[in-house]
């Protein structure tokens, strides 16, 4: 007995289906494959930063006085921010801190320090490439230094 030759045809449509099912199947395995690398490249921790790509995200200028800056990038996945710390003397730190800062107006406090934020501002009125919310913390060290945090970030 003689084994019938399959026609071409009928080949290249079996080799075709089971090409596609192969695709079919291993396309989410692909595709999730990717999503887990991609989120294990990013590891979420903070990086040193330039103090000046900071304030400039910050729309700001680090002020005259402002002493042992610290700079940092905390992007991650889905949205941009930066860290800085300095210190400054409490002389007058509220005004130099508006002038250094004309995105921020200062908030009401529950506590000894200071705050500011930029919480009238609207996408309208925000400078384009800059952080979308900018917040200031000042702490009293002593009755000379006031240590200053700034959080600037879009979410």
């Amino acid at each position: 007995m003689q084994a019938e030759r399959v026609p071409a045809q009928r080949r290249w449509f079996t080799w075709s289906a089971i090409a596609l099912g192969v695709g079919f199947v291993l396309s989410p395995v692909v595709y999730l494959a990717l999503v887990v690398f991609t989120f294990a490249a990013v590891d979420g921790s903070p990086k040193r930063a330039g103090c000046s790509e900071v304030m400039e995200f910050a729309g700001a200028s680090m002020p005259a006085q402002a002493t042992g800056a610290s700079c940092t990038d905390t992007n991650s996945l889905m949205d941009r921010g930066y860290t800085a710390e300095f210190r400054m003397p409490r002389a007058d730190l509220a005004a130099s801190l508006t002038a250094a800062f004309p995105r921020v107006r200062q908030v009401e406090t529950y506590g000894p320090g200071l705050r500011f934020a930029n919480s009238q501002e609207t996408d309208g009125t925000r400078p384009q490439g800059q952080a979308m919310f900018l917040e200031l913390d000042v702490t009293y060290e002593d009755d000379a230094t006031a240590l200053v945090r700034v959080k600037a970030f879009d979410v």
